[in-house]
């Protein structure tokens, strides 16, 4: 070994000497590290490995495709938007301009997965759109934060019973449009199926919005008077 390796060994032993001492003084429990909390990035959310974000640009670049746009940056962005997931989802945002309209009829189609999810539960009927709730999967990564809804402990039986009651009331919701448009919401939104009546599929939407939201409901069907 030659005298300039025998010099930096001794440096390197001594710094990690050091550094030894350093971590016994404090920690002297020798307990586990706890990792260090995660840079953020500019607009808030958590930075994440590079591998994750390629996996993401693949997804939205997909969603990109489905929806017939170039895959530039600004339609990069906008396919973040949760309703580019799904049939139903693509149909409405295709149709509807305004991102608070979207915001609400991209509302009543979730609320509408739920209730027939839980009915489907309650009695004891398989899912009928398992692969539309796993194309809803979002794109960031969900986690546990203080608006997380709080555990639900009611009884099977009130789960049941309530699942019922909100299935028969999105029913009645549905009932203020026409039996075609409330049909087409049912296959494309429970089902994940390809839209073919768009303006029918958004007078149901709309409707449902409204029920959502505690408005006064209004007729919308194309057919006269309910």
């Amino acid at each position: 070994m030659s005298k300039h390796e025998q010099i930096e060994g001794r440096a390197y032993s001594k710094a990690a000497r050091r550094r030894a001492k350093k971590a016994k003084r404090d920690n002297p429990l020798g307990l586990p590290e706890i990792g260090a909390t995660p840079k953020r990035q500019k607009n808030g959310q958590k930075h994440r490995p590079a591998e994750e974000r390629g996996a993401d640009k693949v997804a939205l670049k997909a969603r990109c495709r489905q929806r017939g746009v170039s895959a530039n940056a600004a339609n990069l962005r906008d396919s973040r938007s949760p309703w580019w997931g799904c049939r139903a989802g693509r149909a409405m945002a295709g149709a509807v301009e305004g991102h608070a309209e979207r915001l609400e009829l991209w509302d009543a189609i979730q609320h509408m997965r739920r209730v027939v999810t839980a009915y489907d539960a309650a009695i004891g009927a398989p899912r009928r759109h398992a692969v539309c709730l796993r194309l809803l999967v979002p794109i960031e990564r969900m986690e546990a934060t203080a608006e997380t809804p709080p555990v639900d402990d009611r009884t099977p039986e009130d789960r049941a019973r309530q699942a019922v009651s909100a299935y028969m009331q999105l029913e009645g919701w549905l009932g203020w449009t026409d039996k075609a448009a409330m049909g087409e919401a049912k296959r494309v939104v429970w089902d994940d199926a390809e839209a073919r009546d768009v303006p029918g599929l958004l007078a149901a939407l709309r409707c449902v919005s409204d029920g959502v939201k505690g408005r006064r409901m209004v007729w919308r069907g194309r057919h006269g008077n309910r």
